[in-house]
């Protein structure tokens, strides 16, 4: 039985989702052997196979690595930038729902790429290859639950009292449920894309205290239990309204994003920024390598970067906030702006990418067109890769 398929996700990466194609059912499931929008086909298509679905097959470069197959006027998948999202799960009338939050959303397609999100459940740990082909240009990493205790994120000093821990754990009870199937998926995304293959990355909360345990550093397990703190981390009864005080350390990422605040100031000088919070726990070690970016009052860390691999003109963004950027975009102007330039890094990663492989993308990236930088000179399993 034939039909005309509509325009959804499973086709756009393929290139043969135009209206007045008809599909056979083998055809169909060979198209849905391909991933969600943009990716690459997990197998190549044959010219015979084209041509039966009603194409010239004299359209299609059989031949060119980093691109999916698209027709004349088609869909390809080596155009797009592609931000990688693992869901979290949210337990809504007695069953779980796995959700992004669509402020992140918003903004990854506000400055032209495209968030795929990957669910968090048990089987995608096998699968997770699948929503990865085709290339990923950045990991954004946001709220959700504790850290597993299999990753070590409190050292050695993660040992509080049982009943204090026990009163943290009441306390906090829908931040301290672990959710293994997202830990495992989100660390393998750091180690293995944004670690060994320095794909730009943005933690935002729980990912800025993810990233700092994959480096090597560690956590308080609850930070008002274990330190003398005088700030509130987290107020459940004016839970988006509340803010507390940060100081920005100029010369840094941060300080550019936010520029106005430090007007008036002495070169040296910190601004001050009030900031929301949602969180119990904080960085107690900040890992080897990382520059704070930010403190709160009482010299918690809740900002940092590597200045080795950042540079967004050339693909590079390694970031961790302990706050909430896009819940203030009314508070300040900088707040998109740390969305913006994590963008920008993944678009000229892209462009490196398709460099590297030899694809001259036909369309020009919607907000920013950074230079083209030459082929790296690797092996050819490398470029490969």
């Amino acid at each position: 039985m034939s039909f005309v398929p509509s325009f959804k996700p499973s086709l756009l990466g393929t290139g043969l989702h135009r209206a007045g194609a008809n599909f056979t059912s083998a055809q169909q499931r060979r198209l849905n052997r391909t991933t969600r929008f943009g990716m690459q086909p997990l197998r190549k298509f044959k010219a015979s196979q084209v041509r039966s679905a009603g194409y010239n097959p004299a359209t299609y470069d059989f031949g060119a690595r980093g691109s999916s197959l698209s027709a004349s006027g088609g869909v390809d998948a080596a155009q797009f930038v592609r931000i990688v999202i693992v869901s979290r799960r949210h337990l809504r009338k007695n069953k779980y729902v796995d959700f992004v939050g669509e402020y992140h959303i918003d903004l990854v397609q506000q400055y032209g790429a495209v968030p795929i999100i990957v669910p968090r459940t048990e089987p995608t740990r096998q699968q997770l290859d699948a929503y990865l082909a085709g290339g990923i240009d950045g990991v954004l990493v946001m709220e959700g639950s504790d850290l597993g205790s299999e990753y070590n994120p409190y050292g050695d000093m993660g040992n509080l009292p049982k009943q204090v821990a026990e009163e943290v754990r009441a306390k906090h009870a829908g931040d301290v449920e672990i959710d293994e199937a997202k830990d495992s998926l989100e660390m393998r995304l750091i180690k293995e894309k944004v670690l060994a293959e320095g794909v730009p990355y943005l933690g935002l909360c729980r990912g800025s205290q993810m990233l700092n345990v994959a480096l090597g550093g560690t956590l308080y397990f609850d930070v008002c239990a274990e330190t003398s703190t005088s700030i509130r981390h987290i107020d459940y009864d004016n839970y988006d309204g509340h803010r507390h005080p940060l100081s920005v350390l100029p010369n840094t990422p941060l300080a550019g994003w936010f520029h106005e605040q430090f007007e008036g100031l002495e070169p040296n000088e910190n601004a001050q920024l009030s900031v929301n919070s949602y969180h119990h726990q904080g960085i107690r070690d900040l890992a080897k390598g990382m520059q704070p970016l930010c403190y709160d009052p009482d010299g918690l860390v809740e900002g940092f970067y590597d200045p080795r691999m950042y540079d967004p003109e050339k693909g590079k963004f390694l970031v961790g906030l302990q706050w909430h950027p896009e819940r203030m975009l009314e508070d300040y102007p900088g707040c998109p702006r740390v969305y913006r330039d994590f963008v920008r890094a993944a678009t000229v990663h892209r462009q490196l990418m398709n460099s590297r492989r030899g694809f001259e993308p036909q369309l020009p990236m919607k907000y920013w067109m950074a230079p083209r930088y030459g082929r790296r000179r690797s092996s050819r399993a490398q470029a490969r890769n």
